[in-house]
């Protein structure tokens, strides 16, 4: 790609007291459903992921217990791949209109909100580390290649719950947007057994106003990486879509860390500047690329 290769530091540094956010601790997913499929269907298909394995857990509580009436059955724990969470089924559509609203923020999907309507129950995907001591395994891995290795786990424990005739899409809180079920398993399909193709891991988004381009990631977060944004670019919104897409892809499977005060660029002589600003698109501050 040749592109994070061109970073250059430029001292001193604007940003030096810049912070990268922490890693996620839980991965979070929720598998929208038409109907409600139960345990033995939830086991059977975590049984189609390589290495996982699921457990229904006790669920009895006492007459004298608050139970959520919307809860179907207890939780089913899942182990994979050095990780460890649970799938909860719960027979109400996601809160608050929530999933609905983020539907709209799919270009791959234009009938998402209709589909995303037709929900009326959905999966509680969540998954974390077995090894949440902030160190390198014994084998060497070190943290943050440790935490790509345990969303690639987590998006194939999604796509396999995806594969039920019940699904109508997945609903990923941190990217703020709604898949396909397809979709979703296809990209995660095409990785193989290695990391799944990016709109697995975040989004990116690019769009023409007034004249110029904007554009911003969202679930870099999740990584440990700040979001990027793109202001007042001249260039098009498809090129802008490109930029932000390389680099996020990059941050996330080498762990580079960007900061304020340095450069990328395509070539020698193109010199993007790197800049932490007030977020435009999201909450809070993000990184943002001077792209002319």
């Amino acid at each position: 790609m040749g592109l994070i290769d061109k970073i250059r530091s430029s001292l001193p540094i604007p940003g030096r007291s810049f912070r990268h956010p922490e890693p996620a601790a839980q991965l979070l997913a929720f598998v929208l459903l038409e109907r409600t499929i139960g345990v033995d269907e939830i086991v059977a298909l975590v049984a189609t992921v390589p290495g996982a394995s699921a457990t229904p857990m006790a669920h009895s509580p006492s007459s004298a217990e608050a139970t959520d009436p919307t809860e179907t059955s207890g939780p089913v724990e899942i182990t994979l791949g050095g990780t460890t969470g649970f799938v909860l089924e719960i027979s109400a559509p996601v809160p608050d209109g929530e999933a609905e609203a983020s539907a709209a923020n799919n270009a791959f999907w234009p009938d998402a909100a209709a589909a995303v309507a037709r929900h009326r129950a959905h999966l509680i995907v969540s998954v974390s580390d077995q090894r949440a001591d902030g160190v390198g395994d014994a084998d060497g891995a070190d943290p943050g290649e440790r935490h790509t290795q345990r969303y690639a786990a987590f998006a194939h424990l999604v796509a396999a719950l995806l594969g039920h005739e019940a699904t109508v899409g997945v609903y990923l809180g941190d990217q703020g947007v709604v898949y396909e079920p397809a979709f979703y398993i296809d990209a995660v399909a095409g990785a193989g057994d290695g990391l799944p193709w990016e709109v697995a891991w975040f989004t990116w988004a690019a769009w023409e106003s007034e004249g110029v381009s904007c554009g911003s990631t969202r679930g870099l977060r999740v990584f440990g990486h700040e979001e990027l944004e793109v202001r007042g670019s001249t260039a098009a919104p498809s090129a802008v879509m490109d930029l932000l897409a390389n680099i996020a892809s990059y941050v996330v499977e080498s762990g580079a860390v960007l900061m304020p005060g340095e450069t990328l660029g395509y070539t020698d002589d193109q010199k993007l500047t790197i800049t932490a600003v007030e977020a435009s698109f999201v909450e809070g501050h993000t990184l943002a690329i001077g792209l002319p």
